[in-house]
């Protein structure tokens, strides 16, 4: 990257950091600039300065940025519904597989899904798999109720 485009990364980054006010030559950005290097503008900044402040930007932008979850993947979606699709073999119920698995999730999960949208929406793949743990555990307690029966 050569200097002009290293100066253009800095102001990209310190918008996404909040840091820019368009305009105004004494804004966060340039602030933070300052403290870094003793430059009073960006366009005084050389290779190693412009290196420098890119660097601790980018330090900056990903304390401030929440992190990503994991979102659900189909695969444990459809071993979801596998999962389900057994338990309703052996503890048949006149409640739809949907409903039903709605009713674990709000009381393994403590989330309350609606049967008429998309159940996993906002998910993250750490609930998918306690999900999974906890559709396993009602099997297995399925299991056992109907041997004893």
């Amino acid at each position: 990257m050569d200097i002009k485009q290293k100066r253009q990364h800095i102001y990209s980054l310190g918008r996404k950091c909040g840091l820019v006010e368009d305009g105004d030559k004494r804004d966060n950005l340039h602030s933070f600039v300052f403290q870094l290097t003793a430059c009073t503008s960006i366009s005084e900044l050389d290779d190693a300065q412009a290196d420098i402040v890119i660097k601790q930007l980018r330090r900056n932008l990903k304390a401030i940025t929440p992190d990503v979850k994991a979102y659900i993947s189909r695969g444990q979606s459809a071993k979801i519904f596998q999962l389900m699709y057994e338990l309703a073999e052996i503890s048949p119920s006149d409640v739809p597989i949907r409903e039903r698995l709605c009713g674990i999730i709000q009381r393994e999960l403590d989330i309350k899904a609606d049967p008429a949208q998309d159940i996993f929406r906002g998910f993250s793949a750490a609930q998918g798999s306690r999900l999974i743990d906890a559709i396993k555990r009602y099997i297995r307690a399925a299991k056992r109720k109907a041997e004893r029966a």
